[in-house]
């Protein structure tokens, strides 16, 4: 069970979840919370009579606690260290890499679209945000709402499994990038990536060289000619993060691997044009669960060898 020795032990926990979420440690630990576990079983009421300032941050912090707590799974706060999960690392990338997770465009209902755009917009930059206009986290431009979609990191369509390694639900916010509708596709294709640095920077990477040499209309990423970004003007630059929250490292990370590897195998990268590195810290996680990579690893292993 992960139990917290001491309030700094639980700040560490909920910045891991999110970092703003590291303020909730005073009121929790005073409400005499020393393990993820509670976390996981507490309801929104509880946590919000603790202190929690809204039911959105309550239900982000039981959902991650839940997946942290999964009976023998639950892990160990100690195992913070990047290293340790190198191992496991290198050999999903040689499972993905044989063509398991592809490039695919978005698939859902207008409904459901709607439904967890609406929940990232109110994760990244609060309930009460004025919706009318809303920052692109790419361009950093404000733009109409109506042109701002919810991108996944993190595919739908590829196996649902690995989630649970990777701590995160498919529409979880930390799986989701507020980007106008333009740049999506081209994410979805792996013309562009974003790759943490750090624990809380993200810098936006343009793989294809193609997209940096477009002129006239075509190299607006608006499609207004004369105003607004260029593909080149988003090359090596950070999100633009509100203060509230940021995307998941491990999701972006494993974006921007399968992406690089893809740009590679189509020559995308020479002298001018390097690739860039993607550092193995993208996996350090709270949520980072040792036990059940191993699992789906062996699992996948076993599938493949059958096939």
């Amino acid at each position: 069970m992960t139990m917290f020795k001491d309030k700094s032990e639980l700040e560490h926990y909920l910045r891991g979840i999110n970092p703003n979420y590291d303020r909730y440690a005073e009121v929790l630990w005073r409400n005499q919370v020393t393990s993820a576990s509670q976390l996981g079983d507490a309801s929104v009421s509880t946590l919000l009579a603790c202190g929690i300032e809204s039911a959105l941050h309550a239900e982000n912090i039981i959902a991650r606690s839940k997946a942290v707590g999964t009976g023998a799974q639950e892990v160990s706060i100690e195992i913070r260290n990047a290293l340790q999960a190198l191992p496991d690392l290198l050999r999903f990338m040689r499972l993905v890499l044989r063509g398991q997770l592809r490039p695919t465009s978005s698939s859902a209902s207008t409904k459901r679209l709607e439904d967890y755009r609406r929940a990232a917009i109110e994760h990244y930059y609060g309930s009460h945000a004025d919706l009318s206009k809303i920052r692109c986290m790419v361009t950093g431009e404000e733009v109409d709402s109506k042109q701002i979609t919810a991108g996944h990191i993190y595919r739908q369509g590829w196996p649902t499994g690995l989630l649970k390694v990777m701590g995160c639900r498919l529409h979880d916010p930390c799986n989701i990038v507020l980007m106008q509708k333009q740049l999506e596709k081209r994410f979805d294709n792996w013309e562009w990536t974003i790759i943490p640095e750090g624990s809380e920077l993200f810098r936006v990477h343009v793989l294809n060289p193609h997209l940096l040499d477009l002129r006239g209309l075509e190299q607006y990423i608006s499609g207004h000619a004369g105003r607004g970004t260029k593909w080149k003007d988003i090359d090596k630059t950070h999100l633009h993060l509100p203060p509230l929250a940021h995307p998941a490292r491990r999701m972006c990370g494993l974006h921007a691997m399968l992406a690089v590897q893809e740009a590679d195998s189509k020559g995308w990268f020479d002298g001018e044009h390097e690739a860039p590195m993607v550092s193995e810290a993208s996996w350090e996680s709270p949520t980072f669960d040792h036990q059940l990579m191993n699992k789906f690893l062996s699992d996948t292993s076993t599938a493949d060898k059958s096939s």
